[in-house]
């Protein structure tokens, strides 16, 4: 602690009280008038923040490589400071460390505290716990139970060996509790900087983590009157704490709904009501503080009355997510480290029993989480996993160490060693989980039947299930279209899931859950357009001239880790195709950003053919009376355009309202070149594959007047190029396949590469999608066949078309 100004007295429960003598000049005037600024409290405020952010972001770029999370870079730059190192030596505890800066400074942790509380009950969505499986809930309790039974036992026998245990009676039941929570924020923010949230692990572990939150803060809620002295005022601390709640959840509840009933839909929250709810968290702190209750029950109370989402939840977050979690909370994180002093350990006999009993405490936990994850049928991999998950610590266990030690209910030595050992366990448990996580399938798809998620290999006379992702109001036309063209027939008919994708704001947890409009409680959840877009494909369904169904699904989650719902939807329901659209729109180049991501990310780990659908916004009229729909494919061979010939051939059978042409350009190969016997065998396969699809497509088509075959033989890649440029018609959609096995024969894949804009359209889609292709008025889709090992890369490269054909021209005159 910092030397103190004045007399040091002994006030209750033998917590030290600093006198300190005020200063002449209350007002800084300047280095000018021989002010030193480090002798007044806020020129010291404003130095010590800026050193504490400079030294915990320099200590998290140093650490963010071994995967820890931020919190501990900021606990350990708080140690760093702290009296252990730095604030030890005597001129810096004498500049940054005196009461009356430490006070003002603990002030701002505790609020920063206060609204990062809050913010966990916001995102908190209790209806996860209805959504979560028996297997989940049999986890996180069983796991907590024997955590709790061993920590207790050990603690109670060994009482009287610990006398840093400073509070005595019902709260020394607090101490393995403390020991065996696993707090569903805590779990959902380490997922979400490891890329895992919405692996299925990552589900299953948030889901029996949810659990312990709500007996974390029911038994917080009993410390109200175990806290008090005497038995009369336990009473009166409990009821004014339930009146409190009761009064949350009937008219502060009201004043929220009544909230979001006056905000028209699509439209903003008006920023006066988030200044008042702000205001609010400060009034509710105050409140539960002044009853005799903690400060965070008050915040908690507020935050889960809020519902999670949008419009009123998802607006908090954005509008202060960023300063609390940023700014507010490291001030916490950093108090936390620099009231820990490594130098206060002196009983080293109590440290090491003490030490045992934590460390039995998390084995126990991790065991437990173990035995009963392989109890329910879990791989053992994946058990370790779920284990080591479930001993993750953060941001609840610090506040609840620092409201121990800042009400002394513990003393400094067990207060650094319970600090310590919630570092040292998150600090070796994430780089583990990371590990291991990398080294197994992320997605964990079977290898069972993957030849058939393709649309040459599916059966015919079957149903055709596709997957479509929607963002916005943009994309449904063209989808639609899509839809009727791809010919549903009553012996084939259409089953189409539709995803409406938003991203994670206001939500701790992912979601995936089915459409139903009545179930009002998830309407919070869903965009502002989500009723008429799935109203859209509705209608579209009932007036189809086949039988279409549309099974429409609501998926919030980041941009970054979405693409494993999709992935995962897709192979439990057998869907041989993935439709995604294309956004063009620059108005939002970031958002673009992350669903170009999301595009790219869904064809490396999809287990079926993914269809990318660029929508020019000048298709054919939505008339199911007077539809037509004109398609052209271009036919290079490989497993890509084999999809997109297939997909073809499924629309030619629609031949009153579709028609097809495909234009198969055959590149001849140089014979001078040389090829390996394995590379000459496996293009003899690949040509043998393209004459199959090639026949099936032929041969359905035979005297038929609304498909057209058109055959072009080129000596080399620039008359490839030509040809495509040369495409004449009144097109509606070009399909073609992503695929880049033909240019590598002609020159370095690499440099070729750095000129396409969009790589996951691949060379010719994304020349396609250009304005310089007709106008820029037909769409495109691009087709890519499942094949493991396909990696994305972005460039940043901005050429056009005819730079990217000079290229070419260059490459080919060699």
């Amino acid at each position: 602690m910092a030397t103190p100004v004045g007399n040091t007295i002994i006030g209750i429960r033998g917590a030290p009280i600093t006198c300190v003598k005020e200063d002449m000049n209350r007002n800084y005037r300047g280095i000018w008038y021989g002010d030193s600024p480090f002798n007044f409290v806020f020129p010291t405020v404003l130095a010590k923040v800026i050193v504490i952010t400079l030294i915990s972001r320099g200590l998290f770029v140093l650490l963010r490589p071994l995967k820890q999370p931020k919190f501990v870079c900021y606990v350990l730059g708080g140690i760093i400071l702290g009296p252990s190192f730095i604030g030890g030596i005597p001129i810096v505890k004498a500049t940054l460390y005196q009461p009356r800066e430490t006070e003002l400074f603990r002030t701002l942790a505790i609020i920063g505290g206060l609204y990062a509380v809050f913010l966990v009950g916001v995102k908190m969505d209790s209806s996860l716990i209805a959504r979560s499986a028996k297997n989940s809930w049999r986890i996180g309790i069983c796991g907590f139970l024997l955590a709790l039974t061993v920590t207790s036992t050990l603690i109670f026998t060994q009482l009287d060996h610990l006398p840093g245990i400073i509070m005595r009676g019902p709260f020394v039941f607090y101490v393995p509790l403390s020991l065996s929570y696993t707090f569903f924020p805590v779990v959902a923010e380490a997922l979400e900087e490891l890329n895992l949230m919405n692996t299925e692990l990552g589900q299953l572990a948030m889901s029996s983590a949810m659990l312990n939150d709500f007996i974390f803060w029911f038994f917080l809620g009993l410390s109200v009157a175990f806290k008090q002295d005497t038995i009369s005022h336990s009473i009166r601390a409990m009821f004014s704490f339930i009146v409190l709640a009761i009064f949350t959840f009937t008219v502060v509840r009201g004043r929220v709904k009544l909230i979001i009933r006056k905000t028209p839909i699509g439209k903003p929250i008006n920023d006066v009501y988030i200044v008042c709810v702000l205001v609010g968290v400060l009034f509710m702190a105050l409140a539960s503080d002044f009853i005799g209750s903690t400060s965070l029950l008050g915040p908690l109370l507020l935050g889960l009355v809020i519902p999670a989402g949008p419009p009123l939840g998802s607006a908090l977050v954005q509008k202060t997510e960023c300063f609390v979690s940023e700014f507010l909370l490291p001030l916490l994180f950093v108090q936390v480290g620099y009231s820990t002093d490594l130098k206060i350990i002196r009983n080293w006999e109590m440290f090491a029993k003490f030490q045992i009993i934590i460390v039995l405490g998390y084995l126990s936990k991790f065991v437990g989480t173990l035995l009963f994850s392989l109890s329910c049928k879990i791989k053992f991999k994946s058990a370790i996993l779920l284990s080591l998950i479930m001993n993750i610590k953060g941001l609840l266990e610090l506040i609840n160490l620092h409201r121990w030690i800042f009400s002394t209910y513990i003393d400094e030595q067990t207060y650094t060693q319970l600090v310590l050992s919630t570092l040292g366990v998150t600090m070796i448990v994430t780089p583990l989980i990371d590990i291991l996580s990398r080294s197994r399938t992320r997605l964990d798809l079977s290898c069972r039947n993957r030849g058939l998620r393709t649309l040459c290999s599916m059966p015919k006379n079957t149903e055709f299930r596709i997957l479509c992702c929607v963002h916005d109001e943009e994309s449904v036309h063209s989808l639609i279209t899509l839809l009727e063209a791809s010919n549903p027939i009553e012996s084939s008919s259409i089953c189409t899931y539709l995803v409406q994708t938003s991203e994670l704001i206001g939500l701790a947890a992912p979601l995936l859950v089915p459409y139903d409009k009545k179930r009002r409680k998830l309407k919070l959840a869903f965009s502002a357009s989500t009723d008429q877009i799935i109203r859209a494909f509705e209608n579209y369904a009932k007036n189809s001239r086949g039988p279409v169904m549309i099974l429409p699904f609501i998926m919030v989650a980041s941009y970054k880790t979405m693409h494993e719902s999709v992935c995962r939807l897709a192979q439990e329901k057998f869907i041989p195709l993935i439709i995604l659209p294309f956004q063009l729109n620059n108005r939002y180049s970031g958002i673009n950003a992350h669903l170009r991501q999301f595009n790219a990310n869904v064809q490396a780990y999809a287990p079926c053919t993914v269809g990318i659908l660029v929508d020019k916004g000048f298709s054919c009229g939505m008339s199911l009376i007077h539809f037509s729909y004109h398609v052209i494919v271009i036919f290079l061979g490989g497993p890509d355009d084999r999809e997109a010939l297939a997909y073809a051939t499924r629309m030619s059978d629609n031949r009153m309202t579709v028609t097809v042409t495909v234009l198969r350009i055959i590149l001849l190969r140089n014979v001078e070149e040389e090829e390996s016997q394995e590379a000459t065998e496996k293009s003899s396969d690949e040509a043998a594959l393209d004459e199959l699809v090639v026949e099936e497509f032929k041969i359905k088509n035979i005297g038929s007047l609304s498909s057209l075959w058109k055959e072009v033989t080129v000596d080399d890649v620039v008359e490839v190029m030509n040809t495509i440029r040369s495409v004449e018609g009144h097109y509606d959609l070009v399909m073609v396949g992503r695929r880049r096995s033909w240019s590598a024969m002609m020159m370095g894949d690499d440099e070729m590469m750095d000129f396409v804009e969009n790589e996951e359209l691949g060379l010719i889609g994304d020349m396609l999608a250009s304005s310089d292709f007709c106008g820029g008025k037909v769409s495109v889709l691009v087709m890519q066949h499942y094949r493991e090992g396909v990696t994305t890369t972005r460039s940043g490269s901005n050429k056009s078309l005819i730079e990217k054909v000079q290229l070419l021209t260059r490459h080919a005159s060699r």
